[in-house]
């Protein structure tokens, strides 16, 4: 190359990502990487030991396991997550094996196109300064220290306990036990607040200056939950049990009228939501065993069926920010929109809304009008009959069979063709 074009060479391909990044090395007990440099992760990434990386930008593609015992240190780390097509949210997230220490200073996460790291996480917490994009943490036995840091979701569960300040959510959720009674109070939406709550499944949280956009509450086998004044509430529930349900969406309670779902004149189920002004924005269901339930009028953000589950949804919105079917599950969706695509602006987890069908199971969308696309695999069978907007696509995989009426174009795997 003559020299005259050397200057050139390098302004246009020098700083170009890809070629500047470097493999990124074992993370072994004993590993310290501290210089400003750009790695590159794909696939499985195993942390084991006392680990410190300090000023790098990692691209990472695949998903991280930390072992118990484990001490990980992050101090000015850039991090962009990726996700392969199609994939589920949290593909390449973050478990530990085992209790772990890890410790996050003046650290970004971002992730990049529909890619949603979920970090599942136990043992010992500190963060300081954390900003992150579309990103998770579930915390499950964690004593954790958090201050700066923004998040979609904070998840504290299973006797985890929190000291919070300045935190920015959008959801603050937690799970509760299998037969808990639980008051939640005062929670606005969007707005700092500082106060203790008792968390379920005997965690605890000490927050100051934390907003958080929604209050996500998972309820477990018969936990009988209240809820008072709640900014904005989306509430999640397991059910086994039979019945017709109606999940409310907007401003619900009072004083002198509380509302409680489920009514127990029209189901068999134990557990209980009693709302005073709570304002319930969505509803996340997910069926197993012999639940056979009957959605109307509802209000669904995930719907998940598995085991022998049935489940029907009439004039409803499913959302489907994960809608899927495993087992030998039934589902049917009759006069109701499914898919919230539209949304993703205000809800980047939504842009991956999809209707997923795997294992022996079976549904059938009638007069759907569909914001979303559907993948069919396993052995599963899809009927879509007179849709009122059709999908985004069809995907068939495996020995899935599809019918439409009328006739809609389907993908199909190339094992298929």
């Amino acid at each position: 190359m003559p020299m005259r074009l050397l200057p050139l060479f390098l302004l246009l391909f020098g700083s170009l990502p890809g070629l500047a990044q470097k493999p990124l090395p074992p993370l072994k007990d004993g590993t310290v990487i501290n210089e400003k440099a750009g790695y590159r992760h794909d696939g499985p990434l195993h942390i084991e030991g006392r680990v410190r990386i300090q000023g790098i930008d990692l691209d990472l593609r695949g998903p991280i396991t930390v072992d118990a015992g484990a001490d990980l240190e992050l101090q000015n780390v850039n991090i962009q997550v990726s996700d392969p097509p199609d994939s589920a949210n949290g593909a390449s997230g973050l478990r530990c094996a085992g209790p772990a220490r890890i410790t996050i200073r003046n650290s970004r996460m971002s992730a990049i196109g529909s890619a949603h790291p979920i970090w599942s996480l136990q043992g010992n917490l500190t963060v300081d300064d954390f900003q992150t994009v579309n990103s998770e943490f579930h915390l499950d036995h964690v004593q954790a220290e958090l201050t700066n840091f923004a998040i979609f979701e904070l998840e504290i569960s299973h006797s985890s306990a929190v000291v919070g300040k300045n935190l920015r959510l959008v959801f603050l959720s937690t799970h509760t036990g299998d037969d808990e009674h639980l008051d939640f109070s005062d929670i606005p939406a969007d707005r700092p607040f500082s106060r203790k709550l008792r968390m379920g499944s005997l965690a605890e949280a000490d927050l100051t200056d934390t907003s958080a956009q929604l209050f996500l509450l998972y309820v477990h086998g018969k936990s009988d939950v209240a809820l008072n004044r709640i900014g904005r509430a989306q509430l999640a529930f397991f059910p086994s049990c039979r019945g017709t349900l109606t999940l409310p969406h907007g401003r619900v309670g009072s004083a002198t009228s509380p509302v409680v779902i489920p009514d127990a004149n029209a189901s068999d189920c134990p557990f209980r939501f009693r709302m005073i002004d709570v304002n319930a924005d969505t509803w996340d269901v997910y069926a197993g065993g012999e639940a056979d339930l009957t959605f109307t009028n509802s209000v669904i953000d995930e719907l998940t069926a598995d085991g022998h589950a049935k489940v029907s949804v009439r004039d409803s919105d499913v959302y489907a920010d994960w809608l899927s079917l495993g087992g030998d599950a039934h589902l049917r969706v009759e006069h109701s929109s499914v898919g919230a695509q539209r949304m993703a602006a205000q809800r980047p987890d939504l842009a991956s809304s999809q209707v997923r069908l795997g294992g022996h199971s079976e549904a059938r969308f009638d007069r759907v009008k569909f914001d979303c696309g559907v993948v069919a695999a396993g052995a599963s069978n899809l009927v879509i009959r007179d849709p009122v907007i059709s999908p985004k696509y069809i995907r068939q995989a495996d020995g899935a069979t599809v019918k439409t009426e009328p006739s809609l174009p389907v993908e199909k795997s190339r094992k298929e063709r």
